[in-house]
């Protein structure tokens, strides 16, 4: 008989955290566009990545080493979220109701699954396949 222990990666915490973080973003951003205009609330928006950006920058052991594909990759997942961002908060501002919006949107890792399998040639297992269907589902009932 298979022992199971329960064992947190490296990683988990850090995942724990995004999660709480980004879901007090979803209920932050739909009280900004109750008094602001979308495209003001992105702006003001990106003020709070300062103080992440100045950690960083001042932190001990920051490198950027220079590879072309690595460079257009990050910049382009800069602009994918930038461009994204924008219209999540023009789906808030346009009266969409954060209980709707913030789940769907936050089915972006379907699109992203899709394009690794395409792109980078992964794989995907069944059980991750019903995951996605079954992600999607929840999102759905969500929104009825």
């Amino acid at each position: 008989m298979r022992t199971i222990t329960m064992q947190t990666a490296s990683w988990t915490p850090f995942a724990l955290a995004a999660l709480l973080f980004w879901g007090f973003w979803g209920l932050f951003t739909k009280m900004a566009t109750f008094h602001l205009p979308a495209r003001s609330v992105y702006l003001l928006g990106i003020l709070g990545y300062l103080p992440i950006a100045a950690f960083l920058v001042f932190s001990p052991g920051l490198s950027l080493p220079w590879h072309p594909l690595g460079w257009a990759a990050a910049m382009g997942a800069g602009f994918s979220t930038a461009l994204g961002l924008l219209c999540y908060f023009q789906a808030l501002a346009a009266g969409g109701q954060a209980s709707v919006v913030v789940p769907l949107t936050s089915l972006y890792p379907v699109v992203t699954v899709i394009l690794s399998l395409v792109f980078l040639k992964e794989g995907l297992t069944l059980r991750q396949g019903v995951g996605l269907i079954l992600a999607m589902v929840a999102v759905w009932l969500l929104a009825e």
